[in-house]
């Protein structure tokens, strides 16, 4: 087992720390999502390495515990299976301070979560696969079309940074809202996109603390 620990955000000494197996790769930003929420609630879990180009993730026995063939997979301590990377980290953070504890601050959480999932990694993530996973040919004029796409997202990041006065998104402490953002943000040079942070002061001073 692999055993991480969050010196910053340590995890409620009331609860018990969740275990178990993380099937995942780090290419891909869902799995790294996982690997950081597990890294910062600090618990002790077994990293298990799925090669995507040998087509791992579509064997019988991955595609037992998730029936869409993709990373991540996690297999609880307490034997029972979850997919999709939004679940696992909200199940592995639970009773840290990575899920706030007021319910406006979990609110605004989830609401960023939300915006990740529809519209910022829509957008984002054909850059991505062009620029910096290789998984698709490069098209820059649909790069910048979905740069074009991203931006007013960004825009909403600056904003809501700047009316809440907050150094994070969620409240004035790092929550699941900043480590799913965080995920696209540590990609963002070499994609090519560190200069969208240029007019966005805000945004910039919150991913230097993410960082």
């Amino acid at each position: 087992y692999i055993q991480v620990s969050s010196v910053r955000r340590p995890i409620s000494s009331t609860m018990d720390k969740p275990t178990g197996q993380l099937w995942a790769s780090p290419v891909t930003t869902c799995s790294r999502r996982v690997i950081a929420a597990c890294a910062e609630a600090g618990i002790d879990f077994k990293f298990v390495p799925i090669h995507l180009p040998k087509v791992e993730h579509k064997l019988p026995d991955f595609v037992a515990m998730n029936p869409y063939g993709k990373v991540p997979a996690w297999r609880d301590g307490e034997g029972y299976d979850l997919y999709e990377s939004r679940a696992i980290m909200r199940h592995v953070a639970t009773g840290t301070p990575l899920i706030p504890a007021t319910a406006k601050a979990r609110a605004i959480m989830e609401q960023w979560i939300s915006v990740d999932c529809e519209y910022f990694k829509p957008a984002v993530m054909p850059i991505l696969y062009m620029k910096v996973i290789k998984k698709a040919p490069l098209d820059e004029a649909k790069c910048a079309a979905s740069r074009a796409e991203l931006e007013p997202t960004l825009d909403k990041m600056e904003a809501a940074l700047l009316a809440s006065g907050f150094d994070y998104l969620a409240c004035e402490t790092y929550t699941l809202a900043d480590l799913t953002f965080a995920c696209y943000f540590e990609l963002f040079e070499p994609a090519g996109l560190m200069d969208a942070l240029d007019a966005r002061p805000a945004l910039a001073a919150w991913w230097a603390r993410c960082r």
